[in-house]
């Protein structure tokens, strides 16, 4: 066999297989993502779900003589991409109730016999053009520590909302309504250069105290 037929089979085994291997390499960057989508969706599923919990749990009294008319402060932009911040308190439940930690929450961990709780966006030190969801909470001396709920994170919306409304995206009061509305948005970078994905989740909940 002469070098130039050598050449010529070879060229020809190239086009031959470029397709499969460029349609197995499309088809295993799809399931990355697709993989990748779904661990974002869980772990948004579990921050979404600490952050309703605190709200559900917010403004309980032991007594009736305490007060909790601020026990739920929603803070409005200033933070990344003009994102929302919530600090959340309650007395000492009777029941046993646990921080975004997993701590049980007990007297030592409350200033002025309170628990507290405070999630928001901090910028990312690995990537500045998105974010960390950050929650803190107090340690058993009564001081604030806190622990990274989520990665990527491209906003945080938290509005008190007029649980009546029929749309509930045109009221947005700020005064407590009964009934806040949460929305969240990640990135999802993609692997294959063709833009990245944003994954967004939209919740309701309702404070049981106020």
């Amino acid at each position: 066999m002469t070098l130039l037929s050598c050449i010529t089979a070879l060229t020809l085994s190239a086009v031959v297989i470029y397709s499969p291997l460029k349609l197995l390499s499309d088809v295993l960057l799809k399931q990355a993502e697709i993989e990748e989508d779904i661990l974002l969706n869980q772990n948004m599923n579990r921050a979404m779900e600490l952050l309703m919990r605190a709200i559900r749990e917010a403004g309980y009294r032991s007594n009736q003589n305490s007060k909790n008319e601020n026990d739920i402060q929603i803070k409005q932009g200033g933070l990344f991409r003009g994102s929302d911040a919530i600090e959340l308190m309650q007395d000492l439940p009777k029941h046993i109730a646990y921080d975004c930690m997993g701590n049980v929450l007990s007297k030592e961990r409350t200033r002025h016999r309170k628990s507290y709780q405070h999630f928001y966006l901090e910028r990312s030190r690995n990537d500045p053009r998105s974010a960390i969801l950050i929650c803190q909470s107090l340690d058993r001396q009564g001081r604030l520590h806190q622990a990274e709920l989520l990665n990527q994170v491209q906003y945080l919306q938290i509005h008190w909302v007029n649980p009546h409304a029929v749309d509930i995206s045109s009221v947005t009061p700020k005064v407590a309504s009964g009934l806040i509305k949460i929305s969240l948005g990640v990135e999802r970078k993609s692997q294959a250069g063709k833009g990245n994905t944003l994954i967004e989740q939209v919740r309701l909940v309702a404070p049981r105290h106020i």
